[in-house]
């Protein structure tokens, strides 16, 4: 992404939320609303006593963890620092820590989750439609690099296809 890339993409992303009724608070809207999908689907496996409720936990939180410590070892400055220009949104300059995106890899981490559970197809939908939304957001807001968003979001993919099916085969058929 180059210094007039970004500027394009976070100026036509300011343009588009400052037209909307809540503009730029709008941005928080998705993670939300996929923050609370998990916490009402871990709460209904909390409910049914569900054998794959610990999974369902794990292996998002293990993502989040690991693409914590990821982060702060690549230490990757965010696009705001590096062309001097200001994001869509609140942001902390010299913050770093841009590689991978926390917010790709916790939705995409959230939906793995979900589809380990094995949703009904047009809810499964929204949830992807949901995590890409995310995903494309933090670059069109200026707060990643597509690869940041990659990276965070191939992270939980891999994450999630290597410890779901090892969890599944600890669980006891009912």
């Amino acid at each position: 992404m180059t210094r007039d890339q970004y500027r394009n993409l976070t100026e036509q992303t300011r343009h588009f939320l400052s037209r909307l009724p809540l503009g730029e608070s709008l941005l928080h809207v998705p993670t939300l609303i996929i923050a609370c999908v998990y916490v009402v689907y871990a709460l209904f496996l909390m409910i049914n006593r569900s054998a794959k409720l610990w999974p369902f936990l794990a292996v998002p939180a293990l993502c989040f963890v690991l693409v914590t410590l990821l982060r702060t070892l690549i230490n990757r400055p965010r696009p705001y620092d590096v062309f001097h220009l200001p994001p869509v949104g609140r942001h902390m300059p010299g913050k770093g820590k841009s590689m991978p995106s926390r917010h790709a890899a916790s939705a995409v981490a959230i939906l793995m989750a979900v589809l380990f559970l094995h949703p009904p197809f047009p809810f499964t939908l929204f949830l992807v439609l949901l995590a890409v939304l995310i995903c494309f957001l933090r670059v069109a807001t200026g707060q990643h690099y597509p690869s940041d968003v990659l990276a965070g979001a191939g992270f939980s993919i891999f994450l999630s296809l290597l410890l779901f099916p090892l969890f599944e085969s600890l669980i006891p058929a009912v």
